[in-house]
């Protein structure tokens, strides 16, 4: 019975884990927009720089052709990945 209850556990963390992942990301969340440019920057070999509202102020971020990312503190992207690196 003990092993019965910790193999649901088990199953029941994972479960969690997939759905948690599974919701649509926001299309005005700055992270969003930022993958969705980082694709057409690279195919048409153009730098773009984007300009976010973040708690009221302006911030920027620079995708570069080689996929790269050069973006205000705030925004907490990494310049390599162009994913957050916030704490989850």
């Amino acid at each position: 019975m003990l092993v019965t209850l910790a193999l649901l556990g088990v199953i029941a963390s994972v479960t969690t884990l997939a759905i948690r992942r599974a919701t649509p990301p926001d299309p005005n969340d700055p992270m969003t927009i930022i993958a969705d440019t980082i694709d057409a920057v690279i195919r048409s070999g153009e730098p773009v720089t984007l300009a976010f509202l973040v708690n009221g102020r302006p911030a920027f971020a620079t995708v570069n052709p080689d996929g790269s990312i050069v973006a205000d503190t705030v925004l907490h992207v990494d310049r390599l990945t162009g994913r957050s690196t916030r704490a989850r």
